[in-house]
């Protein structure tokens, strides 16, 4: 994708809060387009659940259920690939069906997924095989290395970048035209001469990118605060997840500030902060995720079937389309457009 473009994190922040306040606003005509992301949230949220507590059941010496979590927690992280991407192509055949304004039911939404299925366990995979790219990227910074790589570094992070924008562009290929994988790519080749002059601004961005992290971040700093004190506040009182003591730990000469007596710190606030921290990251990651297949198949819908589209909301969607109150050129605007 010749045209992508990575906004600053102020600009994305400022995209990501417009689709959040006026996505579910253009599609509520169809409540259930909600749903997949109901479902993908709990499915994250209950990953996230699994997991720590097969740490915490492996924390009070019962290593055998924490190691039979810890094995569902593996099996539900492969999974969530195949379960996400086929409530993301539910979610994009009922958007397309309603700005369509065609009456829809979770009957026939099931019905074209399931005729669906060889594309998206092949999108499935591909998403696994570029979630690996990216976590060897993040890798790959955060070492200490040379010019090769730190070039192989920002490959990668290109690769991964490229693929996101690709992946929800080919959502909707496959979701409304049923297309295969190989066809829908041949599409996307041709799919920037059909863009309209007016949206072409916006058509190669990479949204909301890496923003959920840097909303995020406020929360894990307080949650990490919290943590602290009252894991000195709880001190020894639960023996499983005593640390020891803080005063033994820092030393003699660091702790000559701190008040006399024992003072023994606990790792089980910092276990259910992160806990919660990771819930909620999870659930608000999904709810992202869903806004941007949103936001994409409309686009989709907009330059490839734009006949199709009721008139009673067009103009309504070319202004959404368009991030009005952000300039996607530029960056953001000191001015919501009139639209």
């Amino acid at each position: 994708m010749q045209n992508l473009r990575r906004p600053g994190i102020g600009e994305r922040l400022q995209q990501l809060a417009y689709l959040l306040k006026h996505t579910f606003t253009i599609v509520g005509r169809n409540p259930g387009i909600v749903r997949p992301w109901v479902f993908m949230a709990v499915y994250a949220a209950v990953l996230v659940c699994v997991f720590f507590a097969a740490i915490t059941a492996i924390a009070v010496d019962r290593g055998g259920l924490g190691t039979l979590l810890l094995l569902l927690a593996v099996a539900l992280f492969f999974y969530k690939y195949f379960f996400y991407n086929r409530l993301e192509i539910r979610q994009s055949w009922l958007v397309a069906e309603s700005v369509q304004g065609r009456p829809t039911t979770p009957e026939a939404a099931g019905e074209r997924v399931g005729e669906l299925k060889g594309s998206y366990r092949r999108l499935a995979l591909l998403d696994m095989i570029f979630a690996y790219v990216a976590w060897q990227g993040r890798r790959q910074s955060g070492e200490k290395q040379g010019l090769m790589g730190s070039l192989v570094s920002a490959l990668l992070a290109g690769l991964t970048e490229v693929w996101d924008l690709v992946n929800h562009y080919l959502l909707p290929a496959v979701a409304v035209d049923g297309l295969r994988l190989r066809d829908g790519i041949e599409r996307m080749k041709g799919l920037r001469e059909q863009v309209p002059e007016t949206l072409m601004g916006v058509f190669g961005i990479d949204l909301a990118a890496r923003a959920v992290g840097t909303l995020m971040a406020p929360l894990y700093l307080i949650a990490a605060a919290t943590a602290v004190v009252l894991g000195l506040w709880v001190g020894d009182a639960v023996p499983a997840f005593h640390a020891g003591s803080l005063r033994e730990a820092l030393g003699p000469e660091a702790t000559t500030w701190l008040s006399e007596g024992p003072l023994h710190f606990s790792w089980l606030p910092a276990l259910i902060a992160f806990w919660v921290s990771k819930v909620v990251s999870a659930v608000f990651e999904r709810l992202v995720t869903s806004v941007k297949v949103i936001y994409f198949t409309i686009f989709y819908m907009r330059i490839t079937h734009p006949e199709r589209i009721t008139d009673e909301i067009r103009d309504e969607l070319e202004a959404y389309l368009r991030l009005e109150g952000t300039d996607p050129a530029t960056g953001p605007a000191t001015e919501p457009s009139a639209g």
